[in-house]
């Protein structure tokens, strides 16, 4: 079944975390691409958590595939790098105890925009390079955590984007967690035009197993 952007953010609730897989493909470039068109169409709070320069380099490779993406609307948390790019941007101080990074977070957060009534989409690019600082179990719990603490806030609807082949990379305990702590399990494959999602878990029974396909082939011919 085809769906849109739109319908497809209409399947995720208010204070949802949304764990994206995929593999070696172009998903963040059209992920971005599409939820900066239609945050900044839709007047709905863009949040991107950028880590160590992974924003800049997904704009570098949307730049190669010619693709032209505004995302000055956008409000960026950036942890680490020196690459400034996006909107309104607050720096996350990072430190490799993740009780003093998550605390660095909470203070850049506490005046976050998006309401439960429009919440804000808040994409989160990177998360694996913050997890190779991770030194042992201990540390990966607290950082884990400190994510779990965000699930069920309504002023947002979180997009944590994940790498399949890097997260498997990281020690087993890794990738099972992610997935336990998250409300939705989406896993995309690309193909010539488009992606393929499959829902591998949602707080809605009925899409559990579910396969969509999203058309991208118009974003090259400057659609939205």
């Amino acid at each position: 079944m085809e769906v849109t952007i739109p319908e497809l953010l209409e399947l995720v609730r208010p204070g949802e975390t949304v764990v994206v897989e995929y593999e070696t493909s172009y998903v963040p470039e059209f992920a971005l691409k599409l939820l900066a068109d239609y945050t900044r169409e839709n007047n709905v709070p863009f949040v991107i958590d950028d880590n160590f320069d992974s924003l800049y380099t997904v704009l570098v490779h949307c730049d190669m595939l010619g693709l032209k993406v505004d995302i000055g609307h956008s409000h960026v948390f950036k942890t680490g790098g020196r690459k400034d790019v996006g909107g309104t941007i607050r720096r996350v101080e990072f430190h490799p105890d993740p009780r003093v990074l998550l605390r660095n977070y909470d203070v850049a957060f506490a005046d976050t925009v998006g309401t439960p009534e429009n919440p804000a989409i808040n994409l989160t690019l990177g998360i694996e390079n913050l997890l190779y600082f991770v030194r042992d179990v201990r540390d990966f719990y607290r950082f884990l955590l400190g994510i779990q603490r965000y699930v069920g806030d309504k002023r947002r609807k979180a997009f944590y984007l994940v790498h399949t082949g890097l997260i498997r990379s990281l020690p087993p305990y890794v990738h099972p967690e992610l997935r336990r702590i998250a409300t939705s399990v989406w896993v995309f494959h690309s193909y010539p035009t488009g992606v393929k999602l499959s829902i591998l878990r949602s707080p809605d029974l009925d899409l559990v197993g579910r396969e969509f396909t999203i058309d991208v082939g118009g974003v090259f011919l400057g659609g939205s």
